[in-house]
Order: C-alpha cells, then sequence, then structure tokens
C-alpha cells in the first residue's frame, strides 16, 4: 500500500467535492455535537446518532473515490440498516475501548481490524454487523500497521488545522476520509485477486 500515493490521489479525486465535503462534514460535526448540549439526554441522542451518521459519511465518501458525484442526502442513507448499524457502533466501540485499557496496543489493532467495517456495509446493507466485523479484520489482514501508518500521516495535518481556528480541521477530514475509502477499494481489490 503506497500511503502517499492514496493521500495524493484522494487530494486529486477530492478537489471538486471539497468545498461540498467540507460542509457535509460541519453538518456531521454540528449534528453529533449539539445534543450533548441541549439536556441531559443529548448525550445517549449522540451515540445513537454516530453510527448512522458515520454510515452515511462512509457512503458520501465512497461514492467520490468511485467518481460519482455525492449530496448531503447521502449522510441520512446511513439510517436504513438501523438495527445492524447501531450494533455496530456499539459492538465496535465497546471492543476498541476494552483493547485500549488492555494496554492500548490491542485497542489500535482491533481499530485498525474494523476500520473498514462501515465501507463494507455501505456496499452491503443488508449484511449483519457481525460479518460486517469478520469481513473488515479479513481484508485488513497484513495491513493493520500500514493503516495505523496513513492514520498518523495525517496527525500533523489535523494540528495544522487546529492552529487556523479548528476550521482547518474540517478542510482535512474529507481528504481523510476519501483516502481511507481509496484504502478500502484498494484492500478489496487485493482480497478479489
Amino acid at each position: 500500500m503506497d500511503r502517499l500515493y492514496l493521500m495524493r490521489e484522494a487530494r486529486s479525486i477530492l478537489q471538486p467535492y471539497w468545498l461540498i465535503s467540507v460542509g457535509v462534514c460541519l453538518v456531521y460535526a454540528i449534528v453529533l455535537g449539539v445534543p450533548p448540549e441541549l439536556n441531559t439526554y443529548g448525550e445517549g441522542l449522540s451515540l445513537l446518532l454516530a453510527g448512522p451518521l458515520n454510515l452515511g459519511l462512509c457512503m458520501y465518501f465512497l461514492k467520490i473515490s468511485n467518481s460519482e458525484s455525492p449530496g448531503i442526502e447521502n449522510i441520512i442513507n446511513g439510517f436504513q440498516p438501523l438495527l445492524q448499524v447501531l450494533l455496530l457502533y456499539f459492538v465496535s466501540s465497546l471492543l476498541i475501548v476494552l483493547g485500549l485499557l488492555l494496554f492500548i496496543l490491542p485497542g489500535i489493532v482491533l481499530s485498525m481490524g474494523f476500520s473498514m467495517s462501515y465501507y463494507i456495509m455501505a456496499e452491503q446493507q443488508d449484511i449483519t454487523f457481525v460479518e460486517a466485523l469478520q469481513k473488515s479484520w479479513d481484508l485488513t489482514q497484513d495491513h493493520k500497521m500500514d493503516l495505523f501508518l496513513l492514520n498518523i500521516r495525517f496527525i500533523p495535518w489535523y494540528l495544522l488545522g487546529l492552529l487556523s481556528l479548528v476550521v482547518g480541521v474540517f478542510v482535512v477530514i474529507p481528504w481523510h476520509q476519501t483516502t481511507l475509502s481509496l484504502v478500502y477499494k484498494e484492500l478489496k481489490a487485493k482480497k478479489l485477486k
């Protein structure tokens, strides 16, 4: 996996959609960030929205990586396999948190291993959350370190985004997400061979 090539390719593919993608990421952050500020039940609402919105975000960026025109309505499409995506979110989050509590490294490995599960569910909405997790684990076999190093490469960009009054972070998120969708496509193509 050529990380620099994927990052450059993602930047190129994202170019015509960058502004709308920044808007989509802002909407995503606002929808997840505002409910906890409203009342005591807001955090529970944010937890319920996080999985479907994450799936919708993956659908959105998969469209970009497939050279299709995305739309903000893609975010809402993540609510269609509602029970499965909620289970995917809660089970994967729980396993990752437990892994992080066990010396941090198992949590990182689990996080990288499950990182493609939303992309898998975005393409195959009729699968169960267990199948999505299993397929993601199989897909990332021997590539967890590559995924980790790729995510590390974005940290300086996020820090730079924070220095620009946090607004820059919303410019980096679409680039990062598009890169991850290209990684998913590459891993899937390798698996098919």
